[in-house]
C-alpha cells in the first residue's frame, strides 16, 4: 500500500526563529520586485505617481506663492553662489572644501543645462524625490510583504518634509537619494550574493558621503551588517569578508579624488569637507541650545558667520589658519567644553537627543511650517515625523526578532542619529533616517491594522508601545508653540528681504513692519539675531516713504559702530533735518564721523546742519574741502554746495556746481532743472530753455514741473 505524504508547506522568507502564526497576514513573506508581475508594476506606478503628483503641485504653488523661491538665503544661497561660480569657470580654490562638493557640482550641471534656472534645478530635485520613494518601495519589497512595501513607498512619497526640502537648493534631496540607493543595492547584494551589487551599493554610499560627510559614521559598521545578515543565509558567513572589502573599496572611489584634491591645495588630510569642527562646536559650547546654527560671537548671516568664525580662530591662534586648522581649533574647543563642564555637556547632549526624536521640525535657515503654509499646503494632511517616528519605533520593536537580517537598517538609524546628536539638531540633518523609518513604520502600521482585523490580543501590547512612543515624540510640540512667535517674525523678515530684492519696496516694508510688530507684542530673546537688520531696513524704507517720525524711532535702535551703523546714522541725520531738528541731526552725523572719520556723508550732513542755521559760510567751507571736480566726489556734496551757494545769492558759482551735478548719473534731471531756474533768474532765456530741453530727456512725459518751468520762462518779457 502506497503511503501518501502531505504536501510540503511553501517556504517563507528567512526570519530568525519566528513563529509564523504570531505574525498576522504574513507580513514577512517577502520577495524581490518582478518587472513581469503586473501587481508589482501597478504598486510601483502608484508610488511613483502619487509622489510625482504631490511634488508637481507643490512645485507650481511654491513657485507662484513663495518669493524666496528665486531668492535663496543662507545655505541655499551658499550652494547657489558656488554653482554659479563653477558655471562661470571658477577655479578649484586654494583651500580644502568647506562642505561636500557633489551637490554644488550637480547644481552647476543643472544650471549649465538650463541657463542658471533655479526652477529647473528644483524640478529635477522633485524628480529625484519621486525616485527616492520608488527606491524605498523596492527595498521594502525585498524585506516585507507586498502590502508593507506599498505602504512604505506611499509614506515616503507623501512625507511632507521631504517634499518641502526638495523645493529648496539644499543637498538633502541628493544625499537621501544616493543613500537610499545604497541601502537598496546592499540589500539586494545580501539577498542575491552578487559581488557587483555590493560594489554598486558601496559606490552609491561614496557619492552620498561626498554630498554630506556625516554619513561616514555609518561606513565602518558595514562589514558588521554584512556579517550579521550573512549568518542567517543558507551559505552562512562564507564570503562576508570579501563582500565587505568590495563595498568599502567601492565607497572610497568617489571619496579619494576629493581627498586628493584637498591635500593638493591645503596640504592637509581632509576626506571631504572642513565644516565638522565648526558644527561640532556649535552644538557643544556653554551657550548652545542644541539647534541654533550660529557660533557664539558671530553674525547670523551665512558669510558673516563663516568669516567671523575663521577670524575668531585666527585671533586665538595668533596666525593665519587653513580651513582644516580652523576645524581642528573648534573641535578642540568643543571637547574642552565637554571636559571642563561635563554636567552641562551631558544635559545638552540629552536635550539634543530629545530634539532629534521630537516631532517638531526645527529649521536653521527658513522656518519650515511658515513657508510650507505659504505655498498653500497648510490644510493638506500628510504624514510627518509625528506619525512616522512612533510607528517606526513600534516597527523596530516588532522586528527585533529579525535584527540580524535587518542589522544594516538598525545600525544606520542608531549611528546616523548619534552622529547628528553629537553635533547639533535640525530637521534637515535628521531627514536621512526617514526612508529607513518608513520601512519600520509601514510594517508596524500593517501589523496593527491586520491584528485589529483578526482580533488578536497581541495588538494591545503593540498599541501600548505605540501610545508611549507617540507621547514621547509629540510632546515636543510644546517647543514648537514657544518658537512660533520668533519663527513668524523671522519668516516675515525673510519675505521682506526677498521682496526687497524684487524691487517691491512697499511689500517689503509691510513685512519688515510685521516682524517688528510681532517682536514688540511678543518679545523673544532669539529675535536679537535679526533685530538690527529689521530696524535698519524698516527705517530706510520708512524714510524713503517720507515717514520720518517712525523712521527715526526705528533707526535710533540700530546702534553700533560698523558700516551698518554708519549707514543708519546717515539716514537718521537726514530724517532729523527734514523735521528741522538740527541738534539731533548734528548728533547723528557726528556719531557717523566717529565711527567712520573719512566718510563724506558725515561732513555733508554737518554742512547741511550749518546751512539750516544760516551759517552758510561755515557750510561752504566744509563742502569746498571735499568737492574737487578733478576727482570722483560724493554726489550729495555737490548738491549741498550748490544749494548753499544758491542760498547766498552766488548765482554763477551755483551754476558751475549744478553743471557738474547734471553730469552725474542719477542727478541729471535735478541739475538741469536747477540750471534752468538759475538762468531764468539771471534773465538768460535761451540758456534756460536749453537747460529745460536737457531736463526733459531725464523726465517722465508731460512732467508737471517741466511744464510749469517752461511756462514761467516763456512768460518772461
Amino acid at each position: 500500500m502506497t503511503r501518501h505524504r502531505k504536501p510540503a508547506r511553501p517556504a517563507a522568507a528567512p526570519t530568525e526563529g519566528r513563529a509564523p502564526a504570531r505574525t498576522p497576514s504574513n507580513l514577512d513573506q517577502a520577495r524581490p520586485f518582478r518587472w513581469s508581475d503586473r501587481r508589482d508594476q501597478i504598486d510601483l506606478a502608484i508610488v511613483l505617481g502619487v509622489a510625482l503628483v504631490l511634488r508637481l503641485a507643490y512645485f507650481f504653488l511654491n513657485q507662484a506663492l513663495n518669493p524666496t523661491f528665486r531668492f535663496p538665503i543662507m545655505d541655499s544661497l551658499y550652494h547657489h553662489e558656488w554653482a554659479l561660480d563653477l558655471v562661470a569657470g571658477g577655479t578649484a580654490g586654494t583651500d580644502a572644501f568647506f562642505r561636500g562638493p557633489l551637490y554644488p557640482y550637480f547644481l552647476a550641471l543643472l544650471y549649465k543645462m538650463s541657463g542658471n534656472s533655479i526652477a529647473f534645478a528644483i524640478l529635477v530635485q522633485h524628480l529625484l524625490g519621486t525616485l527616492t520613494a520608488g527606491l524605498v518601495y523596492l527595498t521594502a519589497r525585498l524585506l516585507f510583504s507586498r502590502t508593507v512595501a506599498l505602504v512604505a513607498g506611499l509614506t515616503t512619497a507623501l512625507y511632507w518634509v521631504l517634499v518641502y526640502m526638495e523645493g529648496d537648493l539644499l543637498l538633502e534631496t541628493t544625499f537621501i537619494f544616493f543613500n537610499s540607493l545604497s541601502l537598496l543595492l546592499l540589500t539586494m547584494g545580501m539577498n542575491r550574493h552578487r559581488i557587483g551589487l555590493f560594489a554598486a551599493g558601496g559606490f552609491a554610499l561614496g557619492l552620498a558621503t561626498i554630498t554630506r560627510p556625516s554619513v561616514l559614521v555609518f561606513v565602518p559598521v558595514i562589514p558588521l551588517a554584512i556579517y550579521l545578515t550573512a549568518r542567517k543565509r543558507p551559505s552562512g558567513t562564507r564570503g562576508w569578508m570579501a563582500r565587505s572589502i568590495v563595498t568599502l573599496v567601492a565607497c572610497a572611489i568617489p571619496i579619494m579624488p576629493v581627498m586628493i584634491r584637498n591635500y593638493r591645495v591645503a596640504k592637509a588630510i581632509v576626506p571631504v569637507g572642513t565644516s565638522g569642527g565648526v558644527n561640532f562646536f556649535i552644538g557643544n559650547n556653554p551657550l548652545s541650545d542644541g539647534s541654533t546654527a550660529i557660533v557664539p560671537g558671530t553674525r547670523a548671516d551665512w558669510w558673516g558667520g563663516y568669516n567671523d568664525a575663521i577670524a575668531i580662530a585666527e585671533h586665538d591662534r595668533g596666525r593665519k589658519l587653513t580651513l582644516a586648522e580652523v576645524s581642528d581649533y573648534y573641535f578642540d574647543r568643543g571637547f574642552a567644553f565637554m571636559r571642563t563642564q561635563p554636567a552641562q555637556a551631558r544635559a545638552l547632549m540629552l536635550t539634543k537627543f530629545r530634539m532629534f526624536w521630537g516631532a517638531g521640525e526645527r529649521a536653521n535657515d527658513k522656518f519650515i511650517y511658515f513657508f510650507w503654509h505659504l505655498a498653500g499646503m497648510k490644510y493638506v494632511l500628510l504624514p510627518g515625523f509625528w506619525l512616522v517616528a512612533p510607528l517606526g519605533i513600534l516597527g523596530g520593536v516588532l522586528l527585533w526578532r529579525r535584527r540580524n537580517e535587518l542589522a544594516m537598517f538598525y545600525l544606520f538609524v542608531a549611528l546616523y542619529s548619534f552622529g547628528v546628536v553629537a553635533f547639533f539638531v535640525n530637521a534637515r540633518f535628521r531627514l536621512p533616517i526617514i526612508p529607513v523609518l518608513t520601512l519600520f513604520s509601514a510594517y508596524a502600521a500593517v501589523y496593527v491594522v491586520s491584528a485589529l482585523r483578526e482580533k488578536r490580543f497581541a495588538v494591545l501590547k503593540a498599541l501600548l508601545i505605540l501610545a508611549v512612543a507617540a507621547a514621547f515624540v509629540n510632546s515636543d510640540y510644546i517647543y514648537q508653540k514657544q518658537m512660533r512667535t520668533y519663527s513668524d517674525a523671522f519668516s516675515n523678515y525673510t519675505l521682506a528681504n526677498a521682496y526687497l530684492k524684487m524691487g517691491l519696496k512697499g511689500t517689503a516694508l509691510a513685512h519688515y513692519a510685521r516682524a517688528d510688530e510681532i517682536n514688540r507684542e511678543y518679545p523673544t530673546d532669539a529675535y536679537h539675531f535679526i533685530s538690527r537688520d529689521v530696524d535698519y531696513n524698516l527705517g530706510v524704507l520708512l524714510a524713503e516713504q517720507g515717514l520720518c517720525s517712525r523712521a527715526i524711532e526705528v533707526l535710533e535702535r540700530v546702534g553700533g559702530t560698523d558700516q551698518f551703523a554708519v549707514d543708519a546714522f546717515d539716514r537718521l541725520g537726514d530724517c532729523y533735518l527734514k523735521r528741522r531738528d538740527v541738534d539731533n541731526a548734528r548728533r547723528a552725523f557726528e556719531s557717523l564721523l566717529q565711527a567712520s572719520p573719512s566718510d563724506q556723508r558725515g561732513i555733508v550732513g554737518l554742512a547741511r546742519c550749518a546751512a539750516m542755521t544760516s551759517d552758510f559760510a561755515q557750510a561752504e567751507r566744509m563742502l569746498n574741502e571735499i568737492v574737487d571736480p578733478s576727482h570722483a566726489v560724493y554726489a550729495p556734496a555737490y548738491v549741498a554746495l550748490a544749494e548753499v551757494q544758491r542760498a547766498q545769492g552766488k548765482i554763477d558759482e551755483a551754476i558751475q556746481s549744478y553743471s557738474h551735478i547734471a553730469q552725474l548719473t542719477g542727478y541729471e534731471r535735478q541739475g538741469y532743472v536747477a540750471l534752468a531756474e538759475l538762468y531764468h533768474q539771471k534773465g538768460d532765456t535761451n540758456a534756460a530753455l536749453k537747460a529745460v530741453e536737457q531736463a526733459q530727456i531725464y523726465s517722465p512725459p508731460d512732467d508737471p514741473t517741466i511744464r510749469g518751468l517752461l511756462a514761467t520762462i516763456r512768460a518772461q518779457p
